[in-house]
């Protein structure tokens, strides 16, 4: 063997211990691990969680690293040394509004970082409405003989349009002054409402509350009769049959007592299905306007809704009458409103534009209802959703200006009903969220 030839091979099996080397570098790098404790801090205001979800991409390799925190917000991992980007996104319901926290950083774990700190990821809380109003139902329909309206029959239907499962613990319904939306309104002062930058909006003459250890799954929603929980079709063939064991009712007749608004339910409606009342005004029922409510839902907080609702001190008086109360419902108990105007009328808002920026008309008496329209983008994007999405929808009306209809052209009930799962439109404003719908749900 020449000499040349020795050379060349002497230098490549340089080249092989070194390749070698980097190797077992590499490789020692890739199963060495070392121990990493990440920390959540949370905003103020927000308990600490257990069980929330930190992952960790490695950048070079692309893998992932998951582990949950403890009582303390705490997570410990043992991974390779690398660069790391630490992230975290964790959704929590309190009182009904959902709420996600987020938060990421970066982290580099090597040889000589062993004995690093504490890594700290710090979040941020947005907040989101998990249970929206899909339908009202409460401007009444025509009687079998052509005498005139039935008006009774009202309902509301509550929807968890989130992807988390959320209580309905102080839940409670609400309705402001002035009941009709054409009424004179004695909260304006030069031209908008006096509570508006007060934080406050009113419930008038009373207000109900659901039951304990109710909550609905992301999708499911819950019927509640506003009056009249019996099979109303047995009498007028254009209202609503509430004789089903899944319906909620308001019914509390020591406190409400007009039998005639709240006749003995539906015997297939169990009673702890019937929400309850406190009433500070008077009246023997509670109203929702037939032509156009203000209709809100709301959570208490740190307070139970009957301490909330029979604490004078948050009490007012309506245009000074001591016989027209209302209750100051803080706005950021809220949840979801409608705002319903009457066409043809000269209508004045009544819900503050953080709970609803706009409104929707009800030509009442007719049997319609007010629908929440679909986020067509949102529920198309469900890959769950193939092949079961009905379009053409046709159920709106033509009787308003420029007709009233769900411009995404999906049909939600029909969707429904052929295994979809439906998205509504969430924009706080009625608007932009509702069209009067030819024909009650519970009627399909």
């Amino acid at each position: 063997m020449s000499i040349k030839i020795k050379f060349y091979l002497l230098v490549l099996i340089g080249f092989v211990i070194v390749g070698l080397q980097s190797c077992k570098n590499d490789f020692d790098n890739l199963y060495q691990t070392h121990t990493v404790t990440i920390q959540l801090n949370y905003p103020d205001d927000f308990e600490v969680a257990e069980n929330a979800t930190i992952t960790l991409i490695n950048y070079n390799s692309n893998i992932t690293y998951t582990d949950i925190t403890n009582a303390n917000g705490i997570a410990t991992f043992e991974i390779p040394y690398g660069i790391y980007n630490a992230a975290v996104s964790e959704l929590r319901t309190v009182s009904g509004t959902a709420y996600i926290f987020t938060g990421n950083t970066s982290l580099t774990v090597t040889e000589t970082d062993k004995n690093s700190d504490v890594t700290i990821i710090n979040l941020s809380a947005s907040k989101a409405n998990n249970i929206i109003i899909k339908e009202l139902y409460n401007g009444g329909c025509q009687k079998d003989d052509g005498s005139g309206t039935f008006y009774r029959g009202q309902y509301v239907i509550l929807y968890n349009n989130s992807v988390v499962t959320t209580s309905l613990d102080n839940f409670c319904f609400g309705a402001a002054y002035p009941y009709n939306s054409q009424g004179s309104n004695y909260f304006y002062s030069n031209g908008s409402l006096s509570y508006e930058t007060e934080g406050w909006i009113p419930a008038a003459q009373g207000i109900w509350y659901f039951p304990e250890g109710i909550s609905l799954e992301p999708g499911e929603q819950i019927v509640i009769a506003l009056n009249c929980a019996i099979n109303n079709t047995l009498t007028y063939s254009q209202s609503i049959n509430f004789a089903n064991a899944n319906y909620y009712t308001l019914y509390d007749i020591d406190v409400y007592s007009n039998e005639s608004h709240y006749p003995a339910p539906s015997s297939l409606i169990p009673t702890s299905h019937y929400l309850s009342a406190v009433k500070y005004g008077i009246g023997n029922a509670w109203s929702c306007s037939y032509t156009s409510p203000a209709f809100y839902i709301f959570a208490t907080q740190e307070v139970t809704p009957s301490e909330f609702a029979t604490n004078v001190e948050n009490y007012g008086n309506y245009g000074g009458s001591a016989t027209q109360v209302y209750a100051k419902v803080p706005i950021d108990w809220v949840i979801d409103g409608i705002e319903v105007f009457k066409q043809g009328d000269d209508n004045q808002q009544r819900l503050t534009s953080a709970i609803d920026a706009g409104y929707v008309y009800l030509n009442n008496k007719n049997g319609y209802t007010l629908y929440r329209n679909v986020n067509q983008e949102a529920t198309e994007a469900l890959a769950e959703n193939a092949g079961k999405l009905i379009y053409n929808y046709s159920g709106g009306t033509t009787d308003l200006v420029d007709g009233s209809t769900d411009p995404s052209g999906i049909d939600a009930e029909a969707s429904i009903v052929n295994g979809a799962r439906i998205i509504y439109s969430d924009t706080n404003s009625s608007t932009n969220d509702f069209h009067q719908r030819k024909k009650a749900s519970l009627r399909d």
